[in-house]
C-alpha cells in the first residue's frame, strides 16, 4: 500500500477515516485524495416472501428464536469476543437468544471458538460460514438485530445492507462506522462489552426504538447509491483528464 499510494496519480478513499489514516500513517497529501463512498445494492430490502425465508433458514441451520446476526469473516477485527461475551450477559435475560454469524473462516480465530466453551455458549452461536450474497437479505430480514462491533473498517457495507433490509443496526462508534450509519443505528464503544450488551438490549425491549431506527435506517441506506458513487468516479477521472491536457 505505501508504495501504491506513492505511485499513484490519484487515490479514492472509500471512507473519510480511510482517508484521514492515509495522510496520518502514508504522508500522502490531502489533495491527492478523493472520498468516494460505496452504495449498497438494490436487490436489499426486506424480505416478505415466506418461502425464501424458510428456503434461508433451512439452509444455514437458523435458529427459529430470535437471533442477532454478525455478517464478516471470522477475524479479530470483527470483535466477535467481545460479541460473544455480551450475548452471554443477553442469555440471562433472554436465554431462548441466539446468535448467528455469516461469514468464511478467517485467522487467529481459535480464542473465538474457545470463548464458546468457556461460557457454556455452544448451542447459542452459529457459525454459517461463507453465505451466499444472494442469501443476505433474507438473512438480514430473519435477525432480531444486526451487530457490527468491529475494531477497524475501511467502510462496513454490513451496515447499510441491513439498514436497507429494515434491520436495526448496532455498531462501533469509531473508524469509519459512523460516517455509515449517520442517526441511523446505536452507535457503542467496540471494547465495551457492557455498552455493547445494553444497546443490543435495548433493540430486544423497546418496539418504538426499532420502529424509528428502521424508518431511518431504510432512508439512509436509500442514499448510498452505485449510480451516485459512479458518477463521482466519472467526476473524479474528468478532473483528471482535463489537468493532463495541455492548454490550447
Amino acid at each position: 500500500v505505501p508504495r501504491s499510494v506513492r505511485s499513484a496519480d490519484h487515490v479514492l478513499a472509500d471512507s473519510q477515516a480511510t482517508r484521514d489514516d492515509l495522510v496520518a500513517l502514508y504522508d500522502v497529501p490531502e489533495s491527492k485524495i478523493t472520498v468516494l463512498l460505496s452504495g449498497v445494492d438494490a436487490r436489499f430490502a426486506p424480505v416478505s416472501d415466506d418461502a425464501e425465508l424458510s428456503r434461508v433458514r433451512q439452509r444455514y441451520a437458523l435458529p427459529h428464536t430470535p437471533f442477532i446476526l454478525s455478517v464478516g469473516t471470522v477475524q479479530p477485527r470483527k470483535n466477535y469476543a467481545r460479541l460473544i461475551e455480551a450475548l452471554a450477559q443477553l442469555r440471562a435475560e433472554y436465554p431462548a437468544l441466539h446468535l448467528v454469524i455469516a461469514g468464511g473462516r478467517g485467522w487467529l480465530e481459535d480464542p473465538i471458538y474457545e470463548s464458546l466453551d468457556r461460557l457454556n455458549l455452544r448451542g447459542a452461536v452459529t457459525f454459517t460460514g461463507f453465505a451466499d450474497d444472494a442469501d443476505l437479505p433474507a438473512l438480514y430480514t430473519l435477525a432480531r438485530a444486526v451487530a457490527l462491533p468491529s475494531l477497524y473498517e475501511g467502510f462496513g457495507l454490513p451496515v447499510l445492507e441491513a439498514m436497507a433490509c429494515g434491520t436495526p443496526v448496532v455498531t462501533s462508534n469509531i473508524s469509519s462506522l459512523p460516517e455509515v450509519a449517520g442517526d441511523a443505528a446505536l452507535l457503542v464503544d467496540p471494547l465495551d462489552i457492557d455498552a455493547l450488551a445494553a444497546a443490543l438490549r435495548q433493540l430486544l425491549a423497546d418496539e418504538s426504538l426499532r420502529a424509528g431506527l428502521r424508518a431511518r435506517g431504510l432512508a439512509r441506506a436509500a442514499t448510498f447509491t452505485w449510480e451516485r458513487s459512479a458518477r463521482q468516479l466519472l467526476e473524479v477521472y474528468a478532473h483528471m483528464l482535463s489537468a493532463d491536457l495541455p492548454a490550447l
